[in-house]
């Protein structure tokens, strides 16, 4: 178990019926269950492949009991400057007591999926890599006295979805916060003070500007790299959430998202919001007759899926004739 952290309830129930356990075994559900909850033990989650539904748990993680440094090229080639994103949460002192990053760790794995890289779980010491979804992963690792928060895109970082970076930011700031809260003996004095400050990366992932600072002054410009960075750069991590329209200063997409072709969910989020006379000049506007669009209302009953059968024939058509998307 030292070289994966994994084990299995059956295992620990084994080990429970030594004759040292004799006091502990009839509340040993309990027991099992409190491990979990003080995330001390972590479900590990898995998913079928083909309908994501959520799968039986069979394997559980320890992760005090993990040794093994990451050791894949995951670093290196997958979280560059140009696919990834980062923050540090810098905590005081020179070191961060072992149990909080284990517990932390333990919480993540609880929300998401180990995400698998070369054929390796990507799962050490110190480290753990996320699928949040088909494009975008998590990386937590742990340097010093602080832990490293990587988003990865599998293809640019300027195709980040910022509501995603801003929800992954605050449930990571949620669970740190409560686990310090836990550890508050260990990790800082009596203060109310929380016992760590976030700290974002420059475009090139290595030089740190506090939050505080970076929300406050129009311009850095990052010590290693001379590259200067507006406090727009920060946006990402920080967006409104209750905002249904962009703010006016917005510039849109980047050409990275113009360029790609929308998927299903893309094109659904895209028409719900849209009525019946913006989305008739919308299709017109794509190339559709108003015969067509009759049919369309006439073979479709429900007013949403003419809707969504409006861009479907949009992108099929497109495809068909070039394999590249046309910007909306």
């Amino acid at each position: 178990m030292s070289e994966s952290g994994i084990i299995q309830r059956k295992d620990l129930y084994l080990i429970w019926e030594q004759k040292h356990f004799n006091k502990i075994s009839p509340y040993k559900e309990f027991i099992f269950d409190m491990l979990i909850h003080l995330d001390i033990l972590s479900e590990q989650r898995r998913y079928d492949i083909n309908t994501g539904s959520r799968l039986p748990v069979e394997n559980f993680f320890v992760p005090c009991m993990l040794t093994q440094r990451n050791d894949t090229r995951f670093m290196t080639h997958e979280c560059t400057p140009e696919k990834a994103i980062s923050l540090a949460f810098v905590f005081k002192g020179t070191i961060i007591p072992p149990a909080l990053p284990n517990r932390l760790i333990s919480a993540c794995l609880s929300m998401w999926a180990v995400k698998t890289y070369e054929g390796k779980q990507l799962l050490f010491s110190g480290f753990v890599g996320l699928s949040f979804d088909k494009a975008h992963d998590i990386v937590v690792c742990v340097e010093g006295n602080k832990i490293l928060l990587y988003i990865v895109h599998e293809t640019s970082n300027g195709l980040i979805v910022p509501d995603i970076a801003t929800g992954i930011k605050e449930c990571m700031f949620t669970t740190l916060e409560r686990i310090s809260e836990f550890y508050k003996s260990t990790v800082s004095s009596s203060s109310q003070k929380l016992p760590f400050h976030i700290e974002y990366a420059c475009s090139r992932l290595e030089c740190h500007i506090t939050e505080e600072a970076a929300l406050t002054t129009d311009e850095w410009i990052c010590d290693k790299h001379k590259i200067v960075h507006t406090k727009d750069k920060w946006n990402i991590w920080n967006q409104d959430q209750t905002k249904e329209e962009c703010e006016v200063e917005c510039q849109g997409l980047n050409e990275d998202a113009l360029n790609q072709i929308p998927s299903d969910i893309e094109l659904q989020r895209f028409v719900s919001g849209c009525d019946e006379v913006t989305i008739l000049e919308l299709a017109i506007r794509l190339g559709m007759s108003f015969q067509e669009w009759e049919d369309l209302k006439k073979y479709y009953k429900i007013y949403n899926n003419v809707k969504y059968r409006i861009l479907i024939n949009w992108r099929e058509n497109v495809l068909g004739n070039s394999g590249t998307s046309q910007k909306l």
